[in-house]
């Protein structure tokens, strides 16, 4: 039986979630933390990484499942994995770049570029840079979001160049601290598709109403309508192909891919196509059990 190693940054207790599954599948998996990573130079003896005290080389496979700010950490991993044979997932980890585009947006919307998929009108650079040339490229309104941060969050409508000057103080003091930005036309979407994939495979997706919707949603009564939250069962064809080839773009075995339907052409537009998704939504709603179908994933490659 093959030995497989799930790993996450923060505590272990992140992966609770797969030990039924483990247990009910009869797998041999060993779900850890990189706080359990360690290696230790001991008098001349080969170099060995160990997690949970168990050398990082008995392993077949590695499902890394979220690094978060544990840069160090999962490029010893994964260097290690390189030179021992040991295969990874997601697929990424397989090429050596400076960041791996599961922690770097600029290097995610560069692939989704370069594959022609639909994405937003997108322009990367300085700060300076977006406010003298974005206008020109998106027109207004366009959205400034930040590389790093969750976009939900780290993510600004910008109407006029009025209102750009009120949030450069602020996004220029993140600036310095390294944080970098791009700016995307806004999409006229009052709903956004989250599509879990695993391998060639869909799980689910869900649909919920977007940030910005009530910038042109009409509204009714003098009301703006309330935003749908409902699984699509079945996933719609059209979601499932764009999803797949969105994890693909990036090297994803396994992602969470965004999408905005515009809502006057129906048009789809890819967002983000996330290493680490949450899928508990996608797992209540659409009565999946992902963290079995992960194993058997994991099992078959």
């Amino acid at each position: 039986m093959e030995k497989i190693l799930i790993v996450t940054g923060g505590p272990r207790s992140k992966l609770d979630s797969f030990s039924k599954p483990i247990e009910n599948l009869k797998m041999d998996v060993t779900l850890a933390s990189f706080y359990d990573l360690e290696y230790a130079s001991l008098g001349g003896k080969d170099f060995s990484l160990k997690i949970q005290g168990i050398d990082i080389k008995e392993f077949q496979k590695i499902y890394i499942r979220l690094v978060g700010k544990r840069l160090e950490d999962a490029t010893l991993i994964v260097n290690y994995a390189h030179q021992k044979g040991v295969k990874l997932v997601d697929r990424v980890y397989e090429h050596s770049i400076m960041v791996a585009s599961t922690l770097s947006k600029a290097m995610e919307l560069k692939k989704l570029i370069e594959a022609h998929l639909p994405l937003p009108q997108t322009y990367f650079g300085s700060l300076r840079l977006i406010r003298e040339k974005a206008p020109a490229y998106l027109g207004f309104p366009y959205v400034i979001k930040s590389t790093s941060g969750r976009r939900g969050r780290d993510a600004w409508l910008v109407e006029n160049n009025q209102n750009f000057d009120t949030l450069f103080d602020e996004l220029r003091t993140r600036e310095k601290e390294g944080v970098r930005f791009f700016a995307q036309s806004l999409v006229r979407a009052s709903q956004r598709v989250r599509v879990l994939t695993v391998g060639d495979k869909v799980l689910g997706a869900i649909t919920r109403p977007t940030k910005w919707r009530k910038h042109f949603v009409t509204k009714i009564n003098g009301e703006i309508p309330e935003g749908v939250k409902e699984s699509l069962v079945p996933v719609p064809q059209n979601y499932s192909d764009l999803a797949l080839r969105a994890a693909k773009a990036v090297e994803l075995d396994i992602a969470g891919v965004d999408i905005l339907v515009e809502d006057e052409t129906q048009k789809l537009w890819v967002i983000e196509a996330n290493a680490g998704p949450s899928w508990n939504l996608i797992k209540k709603d659409c009565g999946v059990e992902v963290e079995e179908k992960i194993l058997e994933f994991l099992a078959v490659l």
